[in-house]
């Protein structure tokens, strides 16, 4: 997908709260308050000097007129607007081998007590389509060329993967998609320690029947500026 809009860059000076960072910007050294789109903790992302890239807003309402979307590590760029995930999926999930049979028929589908990314339909068997509930997590934190989630714990998120679990019960598919939005990781795995009761409802949603699988991308907000997934990684550990 296409990141096109009004882009800067800066040098992050510090994280005042989850939703808020200090930011000076790039050549100008004027120093702005700008909107974090990313709850997660990006302890290993967010250092002070490291570059980042700033979208400018001009919705007058805002209090802050920038977010920051992406953060440079070594060489690569990692976009950490979770608010694009549903977007790149919505756009390239055709991309992804095991998605070429779905069709989109809903976005934000209700079920119990959540509201799920999609609800797709897989067509791989003509004569009985199944209907499949999708949830997108997006992840950013890679060790040792392994991409993780949660980098943070997510009660929400704990309660997804049972819901799902529950839906299989009534007749639905269902099935969680992680998108790494950074192109170094070569497999994927839950992070157990920082979130132990997510990684246990993953473990008994897989042992239930709710499939998962795992992306990476590529990010290049300077040159193409796009965001496109690449391909499916493995998953490890659970």
């Amino acid at each position: 997908m296409r990141c096109l809009g009004n882009y800067v860059l800066g040098e992050f000076l510090e994280r005042p709260n989850r939703f808020l960072a200090r930011v000076r910007e790039i050549p100008s050294q004027t120093e702005h308050y700008v909107h974090v789109p990313d709850p997660g903790r990006l302890r290993e992302l967010l250092v002070p000097s490291v570059e980042v890239l700033l979208a400018r807003s001009d919705n007058p309402r805002r209090k802050t007129k920038f977010s920051l979307v992406g953060v440079k590590t070594g060489s690569i760029w990692v976009n950490i607007d979770s608010q694009l995930s549903n977007q790149l999926f919505k756009e390239d999930y055709a991309k992804i081998e095991r998605y070429r049979d779905f069709k989109l028929l809903k976005s934000e589908f209700t079920f119990k007590k959540s509201r799920f990314d999609f609800l797709m339909e897989d067509q791989s068997n003509p004569s009985a389509p199944k209907k499949t509930l999708i949830e997108v997590k997006s992840a950013t934190l890679v060790k040792n060329h392994t991409a993780m989630f949660p980098d943070a714990p997510t009660a929400r998120g704990a309660r997804h993967v049972k819901e799902l679990t529950e839906a299989l019960s009534v007749g639905y598919s269902a099935e969680i998609v992680f998108i790494t939005k950074r192109n170094d990781a070569i497999n994927f795995t839950p992070y157990r320690e920082m979130d132990p009761n997510f990684y246990e409802a993953l473990v008994i949603a897989k042992k239930t029947g709710v499939k998962l699988c795992a992306v990476v991308c590529n990010y290049d907000p300077i040159e193409s500026q796009e965001l496109t997934i690449i391909k499916e990684i493995p998953i490890l550990g659970v």
